[in-house]
């Protein structure tokens, strides 16, 4: 542990960050290029709910939303890092540690709550899927808990966003 006794918090942040980035990064090839498994599973949200946005704009959408996050949990921190700028570091994770929250709320509650389900096809032959896997929903449900983690340790670094109690 270092002199200050934040090696385990550093640890989470910057790991958590990165585990969460790595997700998120790495599925945007699959959100953007127009791959079965997203098109499968935000067509199921579509035909589930009856709301047309959830195909074809749910994946690009989200994956924004992953995008942006990632750029707020390292991109934005590492560059803040290089320039001196570290009081800014905090509240940027926050950022994109809400946004992952976010994003993977919805993902947990659609996989657990519809016709989703936990098992999601991951191999295709044409059309038709050949092999399910639940990586999707356990990697949302890491996800989660390491987006909660990162707001619990950096909720101090907004402490000056929230509004003052005036009693």
């Amino acid at each position: 542990m270092n002199a200050n006794g934040k090696l385990l918090p550093n640890i989470l942040l910057w790991g958590g960050g990165l585990f969460i980035s790595a997700i998120f990064l790495d599925s945007l090839r699959f959100k953007f290029t127009g791959h079965p498994t997203p098109q499968h599973i935000f067509s199921t949200l579509k035909e589930w709910s009856g709301i047309g946005l959830f195909y074809p704009a749910g994946p690009w959408v989200i994956g924004l939303g992953e995008l942006l996050s990632s750029l707020l949990l390292i991109g934005a921190p590492v560059v803040l890092l290089l320039t001196g700028a570290k009081n800014l570091i905090g509240k940027s994770q926050f950022a994109g540690a809400l946004v992952a929250f976010g994003i993977m709320s919805g993902a947990i509650v659609f996989h657990l709550f519809t016709p989703l389900g936990i098992q999601t096809p991951v191999e295709w032959d044409g059309d038709t899927p050949t092999k399910f896997s639940g990586a999707l929903f356990y990697s949302a449900c890491v996800s989660w808990v390491l987006a909660i983690v990162i707001m619990f340790l950096r909720k101090g670094d907004i402490q000056d966003l929230l509004p003052k109690n005036r009693a």
